[in-house]
């Protein structure tokens, strides 16, 4: 029992000192060029989850999930557009993952924010 809980406190030490890569995602349809942009603390997390979402066609953004029923997974990119550096977690605000997704959308005017 003791060795438990020692190795659950390693786990979650573990996982509190993890950099996993945050900033500005997208969603582009390939056949229409529609690009959809969002933050993300955690892309892969991000990833995971709109995916899960788009295939199981309940994913709030209307316009995307009409998009991935007509062309599919296949039709899509799924991407990092700009990554946020830091040095720890804590010191990231949500200011400057919407200030990185407003500098994205400048320069891409045909962007959608997701």
């Amino acid at each position: 029992m003791e060795m438990d809980k020692r190795a659950r406190k390693e786990l979650i030490s573990e996982w509190k000192e993890r950099h996993p890569e945050m900033g500005v995602v997208s969603a582009r349809c390939i056949a229409t060029g529609e690009e959809f942009y969002s933050t993300s603390r955690d892309t892969a997390t991000w990833f995971n989850r709109h995916r899960f979402e788009l295939n199981g066609k309940c994913h709030r953004n209307r316009r995307l999930q009409e998009l991935w029923n007509l062309y599919g997974e296949s039709g899509f990119e799924l991407t990092l557009v700009s990554e946020l550096k830091y040095e720890k977690t804590d010191d990231v605000k949500a200011d400057d993952l919407k200030e990185l997704l407003e500098l994205c959308l400048l320069e891409n005017s045909q962007a959608k924010k997701l």
